[in-house]
């Protein structure tokens, strides 16, 4: 069994990024907290901005 492993911050990305789309702000909302943590602990602010331009872009379509 040779699956393709992705980092805990690839994996909370990408149901981030699906909430956004499916604009589920409740869920999306912890997701962004994680991501938040994750970018910090980095020092990673190119991937901040990434996480709320996702999160601009899915209020902006909410409207």
């Amino acid at each position: 069994m040779n699956k393709s492993k992705c980092s805990l911050k690839e994996s909370v990305w990408a149901v981030f990024e699906r909430a956004c789309r499916e604009q589920d702000l409740e869920i999306a909302e912890p997701l962004l907290q994680a991501l938040e943590i994750l970018a910090c602990r980095e020092g990673n602010g190119d991937e901040l901005k990434r996480v709320y331009l996702t999160i601009a872009s899915s209020l902006h379509e909410r409207h």
